[in-house]
């Protein structure tokens, strides 16, 4: 994404400036001629996105203020004004004055929270057009709310379900990496001083304690390696999208990081069709909002497949992430209106399926870990010491 400063004047005559963020030029231009923005000049910025990110409580108050004074009636300059006094960032609270100052200007909310879109999360400007246009800003606001606190939970919980399991296997290879590297040799030193005989698990142990820390170097530079190629998997879509299918593919951990995924796609679509959007442009800014480049591009190709006519249950067994199941309950409830109350129940849902994938996370992964740090430890002890066992064996006998 791209960033864009742009000057023009609103329908009213009342002049405006701000920022927009947009693929190309040509797609900046467009949509702010949807804005109704008059006498347009538009240039790239210079200045990349980017700065301290909001903060999402700060961010989530200040939503669910805004939400108050749209349903009180409220003068929503005065308030915004209020709401900023409470922001504990500078950054939110210098947009926040900005967009208040718009509106004492005359420029409508929707313009002027999408002329400050740079500074905001990406699916907030369009959820507060689509409110403005259906009449019912105060539940699309809430409702949006309700998200990016789920998105916050979730990943709250693929931390708190990877740190303990990650910690014991750090753990485990760090002790079974002192026992080959130092004590394993200075055992098998002391076994042949002696010459005792060494059973058929010692010299496996030996073995394999001699060879260890060139596997350990080897190991290390393809991790090494691997981090070198994930950071640098981030720049074009195709990139991105290669960096999510590993994420993917990794046992348990990429079931859990998908099923939250869709829960997150599933909510995201239930905030913006509750806000009146159309279904195909609904299916895009939801997958927009994820962040997820692979899911970006299944709903893309669902999209299109629905405009020209298809059914969106045949469309969504063409991708991947998306299950068919969503392509039925949208056929079934778009007719009906009743797609957002759908779309909330299938998320909780699929939030439940993420659930107990995080349980088997917990119950699998940990117990595991231990179990493979207790079962080496056990080996090369055992290894250490039964030629120990023969050597007084063979002493008391003689």
């Amino acid at each position: 994404m791209k960033i864009f400063n742009y000057e023009g004047q609103c329908p009213g005559g009342t002049p405006i400036r701000g920022e927009i963020e947009a693929e190309s030029f040509e797609e900046a231009v467009r949509r702010l001629e949807t804005m109704r923005i008059l006498d347009v000049q538009v240039t790239e910025s210079a200045r990349p996105r980017g700065g301290r990110p909001v903060g999402t409580d700060d961010f989530i108050f200040f939503n669910e203020q805004l939400a108050s004074l749209a349903d009180a009636g409220v003068a929503l300059d005065r308030g915004l004004r209020e709401i900023a006094r409470d922001i504990r960032r500078g950054r939110l609270r210098n947009t926040i004055n900005a967009i208040a100052s718009d509106l004492e200007r005359g420029v409508p909310l929707d313009e002027a929270i999408a002329a400050r879109e740079s500074a905001l999360p990406v699916l907030y400007s369009r959820v507060v057009r689509a409110g403005v246009r259906s009449g019912n800003l105060s539940a699309a606001l809430l409702n949006l709310s309700q998200h990016l606190r789920f998105i916050a939970q979730t990943r709250w919980v693929v931390f708190e379900s990877l740190a303990y399991p990650l910690t014991v296997l750090v753990l485990a290879l760090t002790i079974v990496s002192v026992m080959l590297c130092y004590l394993v040799p200075q055992f098998k030193e002391i076994v042949y001083e002696f010459g005792a005989p060494l059973p058929l698990i010692s010299q496996a142990v030996f073995t394999f304690a001699r060879v260890y820390p060139f596997l350990l170097l080897f190991g290390g530079a393809v991790v090494a390696v691997f981090l070198l190629v994930w950071l640098l998997l981030h720049g074009t879509p195709a990139q991105k999208r290669l960096r999510e299918m590993l994420v993917f593919r990794v046992p348990i951990i990429g079931r859990l990081l998908h099923l939250s995924l869709v829960a997150r796609y599933m909510r995201s679509v239930s905030v913006v069709t509750a806000g009146g959007i159309p279904l195909p442009e609904a299916l895009r800014l939801a997958a927009e909002a994820t962040g997820s480049s692979l899911l970006h591009r299944d709903a893309e190709q669902v999209a299109c497949q629905v405009e020209r006519g298809e059914r969106a249950a045949d469309a969504c067994r063409t991708v991947r992430l998306l299950p068919p199941v969503l392509g039925f309950v949208i056929d079934t409830t778009a007719a009906r209106n009743t797609l957002p109350e759908a779309m909330t129940e299938m998320a909780a849902a699929y939030e439940m399926r993420a659930a107990h994938q995080q349980g088997l996370v917990r119950t699998w992964l940990a117990p595991l870990a231990l179990i493979i740090t207790g079962v080496g430890v056990g080996i090369c002890v055992l290894a250490m010491f039964m030629p120990l066992l023969f050597l007084v064996s063979s002493v008391s006998g003689g």
